[in-house]
């Protein structure tokens, strides 16, 4: 019985290992997301700015 409790244990931390991998990785995922909105944001600026310098001149 000890044995299949040791078992069931390590299935338990296996688990809890695969859930916080997870979420770490959806973190990740959402800084990245985020980052890369902001550099798109920055990037459609620059080019409206650019545009309206060329028109200007």
């Amino acid at each position: 019985m000890e044995e299949k409790a040791q078992v069931s244990f390590e299935y338990l931390l296996t688990a809890v290992f695969a859930i916080m991998l997870a979420i770490s990785a959806a973190i990740l995922v959402e800084a990245m997301r985020s980052l890369a909105l902001k550099a798109q944001a920055d990037l459609l600026s620059t080019r409206s700015r650019v545009i309206e310098n060329i028109m200007t001149k």
